[in-house]
C-alpha cells in the first residue's frame, strides 16, 4: 500500500487536492481503483493517510559541524538537488495555504511540517549552544527567512534555487542571526 501513497503524494503535488482522484491514483500506482477504495473509503481518508506517510519520511539532516553545512545540505536534499522532493514539498505547502479546508487534514499537513523543520530546529540550537549564535536566538527567525525566500522564489518568479543562490542567502540570514537580529525580543503591547 506505500506505492499507493507515495502516488497520492506524487498526484497532490501535480495536480492539488481539488483534482486528485482515486482514478489518477490509481493510474499512478498501477492498480484498480477498488484496491484503493477497499482501504480508503475518500478522499481525505486517502490523503491523511499520505500525508502521515510523509511525516514519516522525512528526510534526516546530518550535523556537518557547522550550522551553514546543515543548512546547505538541508537545502540540496529539499529543493535543490531531489525534483521529487521539491515537488512533494510544494505541493503540500500549495495545499496547507489554500486547499485543504478540512481541519483534520489541515493538522495532519502542519505535522508533516513540523516534522520536517524538526531537524533544522536542532541545528539551530546545535548552533546556539556551541556560541555560533546568540542565547536567546529563535530558531524560526533564521529558518523561516530562508525557506519563505526560497519558496517566494519558486513560487512567484517559478525559477528553481541553484545551490549558489542558496548558499548566499544563508551566509545573508546567519549573517544578521550572529549580531543578535534573530534573538526575540520582548513585545512592546
Amino acid at each position: 500500500m506505500n506505492g499507493v501513497l507515495e502516488a497520492t503524494l506524487d498526484v497532490l503535488a501535480r495536480d492539488g487536492l481539488a483534482a486528485l482522484s482515486f482514478e489518477a491514483v490509481a493510474e499512478r500506482a498501477g492498480v484498480s481503483r477498488t484496491t484503493i477504495y477497499r482501504r480508503w473509503s475518500s478522499k481525505n481518508d486517502l490523503v491523511r493517510a499520505a500525508l502521515l506517510r510523509l511525516a514519516e519520511m522525512q528526510p534526516v539532516a546530518r550535523d556537518t559541524g557547522t550550522l551553514r553545512g546543515d543548512l546547505v545540505e538541508f537545502i540540496q536534499l529539499r529543493l535543490v538537488g531531489n525534483p521529487r522532493e521539491r515537488e512533494r514539498a510544494m505541493g503540500l505547502l500549495r495545499a496547507n495555504m489554500a486547499e485543504l479546508p478540512d481541519p483534520e487534514l489541515l493538522a495532519v499537513g502542519r505535522l508533516v511540517q513540523e516534522r520536517a523543520r524538526r531537524p533544522i530546529v536542532s541545528s539551530v540550537e546545535r548552533a546556539i549552544a556551541r556560541g555560533d549564535l546568540p542565547p536567546g536566538t529563535d530558531p524560526a527567525f533564521v529558518i523561516e527567512p530562508i525557506f519563505a525566500t526560497l519558496h517566494f522564489r519558486l513560487f512567484v518568479f517559478a525559477r528553481e534555487p541553484d545551490l549558489a543562490y542558496a548558499e548566499q542567502l544563508v551566509d545573508l540570514v546567519l549573517a544578521g542571526a550572529r549580531t543578535g537580529a534573530a534573538v526575540r525580543r520582548p513585545s512592546q503591547g
